[in-house]
């Protein structure tokens, strides 16, 4: 593995992250909403 692929697979697994925290927070606001 080179020094790219894994910067590559840094910046992938940090976009993967950040989605799934938005996704997380995004129904948590939705369950409270609906209460």
């Amino acid at each position: 593995m080179t020094t790219y692929e894994a910067l590559s697979l840094l910046v992938q697994f940090s976009i993967f992250l950040t989605a799934g925290i938005t996704l997380i927070l995004t129904i948590v606001v939705i369950v409270n909403k609906k209460k």
